[in-house]
């Protein structure tokens, strides 16, 4: 059987839910990994985002749904950080964390087949070298937040739009906002 781990690039996929289903809208994370799974067997999905400024209104909430995922089954939180800017905050350090968990997990062949939440075309080499290693890379996002270049790259490319939304919603309240 398969060995699947998944890579959520955090912002790329709350960014596209909040486009595709609005910022209402609560994922059930064990749901929406149990899909990217495939029925194959689920190494760990490791989820990437960087916590919010004390100052900022959510991060309370942000803390809280981070503080959820810890406690998600075969789900690894990795956190980079923010960077104040004149214009607001930049991400940092959370591109290169999943650069680096893929290639590791890759030489240390704990995975025969990687997902990539993500729509950032810069992975695309990190792709083409786990490929060469003789991975297998499945790329997802939602349409609107896709790399070309990714998506061309990855073995297989499947578009979050066409997920099955209403399943994947969280039927109870969650004690922290989903944010993807």
């Amino acid at each position: 059987m398969e060995r699947v781990a998944i890579f959520i690039d955090g912002s790329n996929l709350y960014k596209g839910l909040v486009q595709h289903l609005g910022s209402d809208y609560r994922l059930n994370f064990v749901e929406f990994i149990t899909l990217l799974t495939a029925g194959r067997r689920l190494l760990r999905a490791y989820y990437y985002n960087a916590p919010l400024p004390p100052e900022d209104p959510a991060a309370k909430a942000h803390q809280s749904f981070l503080n959820y995922l810890k406690r998600v089954p075969y789900v690894a939180v990795r956190l980079g950080r923010l960077e104040r800017r004149a214009d607001g905050f930049v991400e940092k350090g959370v591109d290169i964390q999943i650069a680096i968990d893929i290639l590791r997990l890759a030489y240390a062949d704990a995975y025969d087949v990687a997902v990539l939440v993500s729509g950032d075309g810069d992975f695309a080499e990190v792709v083409r070298v786990v490929q060469d290693m003789g991975k297998q890379v499945e790329n997802t996002t939602f349409h609107a937040l896709s790399s070309h270049r990714l998506a061309q790259q990855a073995d297989r490319f499947y578009p979050l739009d066409d997920f099955p939304w209403e399943r994947l919603r969280a039927q109870t309240p969650p004690q922290a906002p989903e944010e993807g």
